[in-house]
């Protein structure tokens, strides 16, 4: 496929903590997470206007769901 019309990766992490985000060409990107039991849902993102723009959306969402290196995991996005 030429020009896919989305591409995701699926993250996992220290106790079974799952990320996955989708990005959509049309400039808008889904993001699941399973960070405990009693931690899932949905995060947020911007409004995306180009694949490097998404970076700092997308370290955020890691570090709201595996925590900073070296640090416990966070509590709010």
């Amino acid at each position: 496929m030429a020009e896919p019309d989305s591409i995701g990766v699926r993250v996992t992490g220290p106790g079974d903590a799952v990320l996955a985000v989708v990005l959509f060409r049309g400039g808008w990107a889904g993001v699941d997470f399973f960070a405990t039991v009693d931690d899932a849902g949905t995060l947020p993102t911007p409004a995306v206007e180009s694949a490097r723009a998404f970076g700092d959306p997308l370290d955020r969402c890691a570090v709201r769901v595996f925590g900073a290196q070296g640090s416990e995991r966070q509590s709010t996005p």
